[in-house]
This record gives structure tokens, C-alpha cells and sequence, in this order.
């Protein structure tokens, strides 16, 4: 009988999975704001544009940078399973053990949200570098 193990990872590896199933979402958002500051009425959108490209630039090199420790330190597998039963489930594999991640959609939401705050105004923010973009 071939059955998976399910164990606990430990709490680095457990940050990193968290970081790789996250930050995407992340992206997503910020560029989705991006489109939205761009297409709104919005007078004075430079610096908020500014802010947004660099909390994107550094939360797509964190994400490299997870996807690397993923791959190659842990050799982890990660796929996204889908949303049954309004649990959004994702598994991991290494060459020795395997387990499934799941989440509420509140609590992607608030990882989401806790991670953007870190993008922007936490310990994860970047000083901004204002860009040549004109002022309408």
C-alpha cells in the first residue's frame, strides 16, 4: 500500500511555503493597484506609482529568491490543488515526505494583506526611487 506521510515542517521551511503560495497573490494585487492609480482620477498618482514599482520589484525578487530555496535547498514540489468545500488546498513533496497546506480564503486574505503591509510600510520596505514618470 502505497500511502503519503503527512509531517510537520519544520518552521523555516513552513515560512518559505507560506512566502511561495503567497506572494503571488501579493503581485498580483500591487499590479492590480498599479492599474488602478494609473486609470483613476487620481491628480498627484506619481509617488503612489513609485511606491507600488518598488514594493513590486521586491516582492518579485523575494519571490526568486523563495522559489530558488524551494527548489533547490529543499527540492520541493509545491501545486495548487484547488478550492473545494471554500478550502483552497495546496500540497508539497520532497524526495522523502509530503503534506497539503490548506487555507480559508480569510486566511489567504489576511496572509495576503499582512504580506502587502510588509511590502509597503514593515520591515520588507524599500526606500523608493522616485522615477521619471511625468506628473499630469
Amino acid at each position: 500500500m502505497n500511502k503519503k506521510v503527512m509531517i510537520q515542517v519544520d518552521e523555516q521551511i513552513e515560512k518559505t511555503l507560506y512566502a511561495y503560495i503567497v506572494l503571488p497573490y501579493v503581485l498580483k494585487l500591487f499590479k492590480k493597484d498599479i492599474q488602478t492609480f494609473e486609470n483613476g482620477p487620481f491628480s498627484a498618482n506619481v509617488p503612489y506609482l513609485d511606491k507600488l514599482d518598488t514594493a513590486i520589484q521586491s516582492a518579485q525578487d523575494d519571490l526568486n529568491a523563495v522559489k530558488q530555496t524551494i527548489y533547490k535547498q529543499y527540492h520541493m514540489k509545491v501545486r495548487y490543488l484547488g478550492k473545494k468545500n471554500d478550502i483552497i488546498r495546496y500540497d508539497w513533496q520532497t524526495r522523502d515526505d509530503s503534506g497539503d497546506v490548506r487555507f480559508t480564503p480569510d486566511q489567504l486574505y489576511e496572509l495576503t494583506k499582512d504580506m502587502m503591509g510588509l511590502y509597503l510600510y514593515g520591515m520588507l520596505a524599500k526606500e523608493v526611487i522616485p522615477s521619471n514618470r511625468a506628473w499630469y
